[in-house]
């Protein structure tokens, strides 16, 4: 019976884990817009659609205490999670 169970329960579940993946890439797209719209002016012209989930999560959570950081001191912090990331030099 547990048996049973089981694999219902993982029957009901496998077809859900797809829909859990677009939707992770949807909202990963979502936070990847809102970053560029709240980039500074200088720091727009980077590739940030080659940039992984972790590294737009990372940007934006630089962006929210952007109020510490003058715009140049933001910029440089920016280029250097692309740096880091090898998508500039």
């Amino acid at each position: 019976m547990r048996s049973l169970i089981l694999t219902l329960s993982l029957a009901m579940a496998l077809p859900m884990i797809p829909s859990m993946a677009a939707a992770d890439s949807h909202s990963c797209n979502q936070l990847r817009q809102t970053v560029f719209n709240r980039a500074p002016a200088r720091a727009r012209n980077l590739p940030y659609g080659a940039l992984q989930c972790s590294a737009i999560s990372e940007l934006h959570l630089l962006l929210i205490s952007r109020g510490s950081y003058t715009d140049f001191e933001l910029t440089q912090r920016i280029e250097a999670l692309f740096r880091r990331e090898g998508l500039i030099r």
